[in-house]
């Protein structure tokens, strides 16, 4: 899990295969660490998953979204959180 899911290198390398929208924009260590958060929970909804469709969301475990926020800090402290798809939530 630390590989694939918090490992910087491991995450950047997705972001540029998947031509992630967020790290392209991303201009402050906050920006930054918030294109990280989102590829680690990408990864590990995949890895758990396998592709979703468009509106399908998945949670991920809450020990999940701990390590991973450790790992990569929001400075002001805010958190998007979960939300909820078009799709069912399981």
């Amino acid at each position: 899990m630390t590989l694939l899911m918090l490992d910087r290198m491991t995450l950047y390398s997705q972001q540029q295969y998947r031509q992630d929208v967020f790290s392209f924009y991303a201009e402050t260590l906050e920006d930054v660490d918030k294109s990280f958060r989102h590829a680690a929970y990408r990864q590990f909804t995949i890895l758990m998953h396998g592709k979703l469709t468009a509106g399908d969301r998945r949670t991920v475990p809450a020990c999940c979204v701990k390590l991973i926020r450790e790992k990569f800090l929001s400075l002001s402290g805010q958190y998007t959180g979960f939300i909820p798809g078009e799709g069912p939530v399981f």
